[in-house]
């Protein structure tokens, strides 16, 4: 069963840094296959149409930020980066229209969370959309520009930043 997993996961790990790379339109099953080390009937032993695997991979990667975004994770600035870059050429895509009620119920998740936090004292009370910009906004942000080369972000200032973003949302103490 491992071995089953270890394709399976080969093929979607090998799908995200390609469709990074060269888009959608640009990554055939085909490349994907090769760059996985496995045949193409080996993928479509997975997932039936390229469609159902970037489905699969979409499904994933949204909930993997929606882990880190729960867990508020931001020492995974990096790799959060490289998932939202993924979401965004999905989201801008025609394969959206074909989960948007999946994870509508799964965003909910979050949204309750949210609304918990903010009951509880624990984050300021202000729209979901504006919490999400101040908190993983800037997260996806500055991992965008330090994947750009455009700055550079050591553990220290790492710490730094995900400080202030904790303290962005928190409601002031008096």
């Amino acid at each position: 069963m491992a071995k089953v997993i270890d394709k399976r996961s080969a093929i979607l790990n090998t799908a995200l840094d390609l469709l990074v790379e060269n888009g959608f339109h640009n990554t055939p099953m085909s490349l994907i296959a090769k760059e996985a080390g496995v045949s193409a009937g080996i993928i479509y032993h997975y997932f039936e149409s390229k469609e159902e695997l970037i489905l699969e991979l979409y499904r994933e990667v949204k909930q993997k930020i929606i882990s880190l975004e729960l867990e508020a994770d931001f020492q995974n600035l990096n790799g959060l980066g490289v998932l939202k870059q993924v979401l965004e050429q999905f989201e801008n895509s025609p394969y959206i229209k074909m989960c948007l009620n999946e994870f509508n119920t799964q965003l909910q998740r979050l949204f309750v969370w949210t609304e918990a936090e903010k009951r509880a004292g624990n984050i300021i009370d202000l729209p979901i959309e504006v919490l999400y910009e101040l908190s993983i906004g800037v997260a996806v942000s500055l991992a965008k520009q330090q994947s750009a080369g455009i700055i550079h972000i050591n553990d220290e200032i790492l710490d730094q930043v995900s400080a202030a973003i904790f303290r962005s949302i928190q409601p002031a103490r008096t």
